[in-house]
């Protein structure tokens, strides 16, 4: 009677730590690297959005420029990769609004919205590599995770 207690005691324990493991090893293999974090990125809806790969800022300026300069261009943007980060420009040029949306490799979600001169901005960034003007209004800079 007492080999039979001890050995469902051990069977018992057996179990637990196998159940508990396969818990365990369960929650560490759940997450994808290229998963996106809490805050989904994705431009908000009504904007056209031409999708580019790895580009410099330079160079996303001047595509975002040739779009906002077409005939009856509304809401437009450009998705591209910066250094290993997701990036949306949105131009909006009846509301003369730049927008960048961001998402870092670490899961860093920000949003930065300059107001007016969108045009000024986007020729500066173009040949400056950023869109902050001297003597336009500066960034205003917004973590997406509020």
């Amino acid at each position: 009677m007492k080999i039979a207690k001890v050995v469902l005691s051990l069977l018992i324990a057996v179990g637990a730590l196998f159940v508990f493991g396969r818990f365990f090893l369960s929650q560490l293999g759940s997450g994808r690297a290229s998963e996106l974090a809490g805050v989904i990125q994705a431009p908000p809806a009504g904007f056209e959005i031409v999708e580019r790969g790895e580009l410099s800022t330079a160079a996303a300026a001047a595509e975002l420029e040739f779009l906002v300069l077409r005939p009856g261009a509304g809401k437009v943007g450009i998705h591209f990769q910066r250094k290993g980060a997701d990036v949306y420009w949105l131009a909006d040029r009846e509301g003369d609004l730049l927008e960048e949306r961001f998402a870092g490799p670490s899961g860093t979600r920000l949003k930065t919205l300059w107001r007016s001169g969108l045009r000024d901005r986007l020729q500066w960034a173009r040949a400056h590599g950023d869109p902050e003007v001297p003597g336009l209004p500066a960034a205003e800079r917004t973590n997406l995770y509020h």
